[in-house]
């Protein structure tokens, strides 16, 4: 059978067996199949499947909970270039807001991943399928604890990684609610400039930003900081009771135009003694999914505002230009 070969003559098998060992200074580990079948019971507790793979609960000899994440394709090279992508970029990211790659297998039937294990899910759980109750307060945090990880994705990773579909279901939670950031490992890494454009839309319907719907586009790390505005929205909406039944963010930008944000916040369910956080991240998620990308801040600047130390300001510009606040839907979630 005849090796697939590079550019430069080398098989997508040497390719990646030479990273590996340029990577061997870093802190991802090896692991033998072997290894993983005995950390996870013989593969006997899957956490999920998707098309990139099947992921396992384990355990390593210490009592460390692990995730391992078996990647499958029908085509080898794709397998080896997301298995290169995502041991390349995370093993090289540390931030206690982004999940934590262990280790890896690398042999001819299998390629693995061995992640943290998220004792609570993600995100979604709390906000749409409410299986915790938690805090006002703490939501809060979270939110500001996941800016955070962005942050460093924008700003003090080089290469910038721009995630591409922050989301609720891109976010674990662990045994204290704290986030972490996952799914940026197959991320973009921008190698030269800090946009690039793009042939087709990446992302999740409802936290697209506007730019990226275009046939071609630069795509900035701008794109990141609209959909995380888009997922405060659900953060603040996770608490709501009725506020009515049109596109939520809309909602949010009518009250603020007609000065109603402050009884919109009580109808919310959220208490008193938290109104000047929930209108602060309120204006947030407005400045950041602004429709024009310069006029939406960094995630510097967001982490900043949100921890109380930088006013917000509140955009004079509708956000949504084509928002229609008489209608229950959106051009934003259509896309």
């Amino acid at each position: 059978m005849m090796m697939d070969k590079g550019n430069d003559g080398e098989s997508n098998s040497e390719s990646v067996t030479r990273f590996l060992s340029e990577l061997a200074s870093e802190k991802p580990q090896p692991y033998s199949y072997v290894q993983l079948k005995d950390f996870t019971k013989d593969f006997s507790n899957i956490l999920g499947s998707g098309g990139f793979g099947d992921v396992y609960k384990g355990q390593f000899p210490d009592g460390v909970p692990i995730a391992v994440k078996v990647l499958k394709n029908s085509r080898a090279d794709i397998m080896e270039m997301q298995f290169k992508a995502e041991v390349g970029t995370m093993g090289r990211t540390y931030h206690r807001n982004l999940i934590k790659l262990y280790g890896y297998c690398y042999e001819t039937n299998t390629k693995a991943l061995i992640y943290d294990y998220m004792e609570n899910g993600s995100l979604t759980t709390i906000l749409f399928e409410r299986k915790f109750d938690i805090p006002w307060l703490r939501l809060y945090t979270i939110a500001i604890e996941i800016a955070q990880g962005i942050s460093y994705l924008h700003e003090s990773c080089h290469p910038q990684i721009i995630h591409h579909d922050i989301k609720p279901g891109n976010v674990l939670l662990d045994s204290k609610h704290s986030p972490k950031v996952i799914d940026f490992g197959l991320a973009r890494l921008n190698m030269e400039k800090s946009q690039f454009v793009q042939s087709r839309i990446r992302g999740s319907q409802g936290y697209v930003a506007p730019e990226m719907c275009l046939p071609t586009v630069a795509i900035s790390c701008k794109c990141d900081v609209y959909s995380f505005g888009m997922m405060l929205f659900d953060i603040l909406g996770s608490k709501r009771n009725c506020v009515g039944q049109r596109w939520f963010p809309g909602q949010v930008w009518q009250k603020v135009q007609d000065n109603q944000l402050d009884s919109f916040i009580i109808n919310c369910g959220i208490e008193e003694e938290n109104k000047v956080n929930t209108k602060t991240l309120s204006i947030v998620a407005l400045m950041c999914a602004q429709h024009i990308p310069r006029d939406r801040p960094s995630m510097s600047t967001v982490v900043k505002i949100l921890q109380l130390e930088i006013k917000p300001r509140t955009p004079v510009i509708n956000p949504f230009p084509y928002y229609d606040v008489s209608s229950e839907n959106s051009m934003y979630e259509e896309n």
